[in-house]
């Protein structure tokens, strides 16, 4: 079924005759008469009574008169609006939850300001999500974890950030120049949920007898940072800078660091995404 078929049935039944109708259109009868024929030799119906001076719908065509309104009205909001990617472009960018949402709202604050007609999409997620999405096509590009394995040709660092125990400024070990692991235990601890390390810090844990009093799990840095801050636990979390009411410490035998950047799918060309990317790569990143 083609969409010439759907105008020259509307025509028809709207003008009452095959003459009128492809006067409206701008077509001959017999090329008007031959689309029809083929729409019902698909439908397996017959639209028309043909004979005499009008064209009346038999009850098929009358069946089909609100199905095929139905159908051009969608076909017509659909081309409208796939118009509008081509005046304001959209990237679909995916970011990991444990990257801290005021660094991401300074990036894209400051590319919507140099580029105002791009919208951006935003969604959080595990690492594991936005890898998933990506290449499902949900995302265009996502600010996640690299390791070793990245490919070079769909991937690009864009800080590092090191590895440390968060603590409240009036907790002791506020006070020292770093910890070991061991000194973790019993100690109010906050469970950083999803992160990329939770299970390797788990594991460490255990391998050591280390039992920190975990006291809130959560999934989100900014939870967790707001929870450190106010007195609550400690973590080991990326080092952010500037956050009040909580001090990092090094943790002497975790000598850890992350490295964030962009990943997005192999062979995928966007003016947007090559846009967004160099501006990245340019952009200052406070941690």
């Amino acid at each position: 079924m083609d969409m010439y078929q759907i105008r020259y049935f509307l025509a028809i039944a709207e003008t009452g005759g095959f003459t009128k109708a492809a006067e409206r259109l701008f077509v001959s009868q017999p090329s008007l008469s031959a689309g029809i024929k083929k729409l019902e030799q698909e439908l397996g119906v017959t639209l028309f009574e043909r004979g005499g001076r009008r064209a009346i719908l038999t009850p098929a065509g009358k069946f089909f008169l609100e199905k095929a309104k139905t159908i051009l009205n969608e076909y017509q909001v659909t081309l409208r609006e796939l118009k509008g990617f081509h005046h304001q472009p959209t990237l679909r960018l995916g970011t990991l939850r444990t990257i801290r949402i005021s660094s991401l709202a300074g990036l894209i604050r400051d590319f919507q300001a140099q580029h105002p007609n791009m919208l951006i999409e935003l969604v959080d997620g595990t690492i594991e999500d936005l890898r998933n999405t990506l290449e499902s096509g949900d995302i265009d590009l996502a600010i996640t974890v690299l390791d070793n394995r990245e490919d070079p040709k769909t991937s690009m660092i864009l800080y590092k950030q090191r590895r440390m125990l968060a603590v409240p400024t009036s907790h002791p070990f506020a006070q020292r120049g770093s910890v070991r692991l061991m000194e973790l235990n019993q100690q109010p601890y906050i469970d950083r949920l999803h992160c990329e390390l939770w299970g390797e810090t788990q594991n460490l844990f255990a391998s050591k007898d280390i039992q920190p009093q975990v006291l809130y799990k959560a999934d989100h840095e900014e939870w967790v940072i707001s929870l450190i801050a106010a007195g609550l636990g400690m973590s080991i979390m990326p080092e952010w800078q500037g956050i009040p009411g909580v001090t990092y410490i090094p943790v002497l035998d975790l000598p850890l660091q992350r490295a964030i950047g962009l990943i997005w799918r192999a062979k995928q060309e966007s003016v947007v995404i090559n846009k967004f990317c160099a501006f990245a790569a340019s952009h200052y990143w406070q941690g």
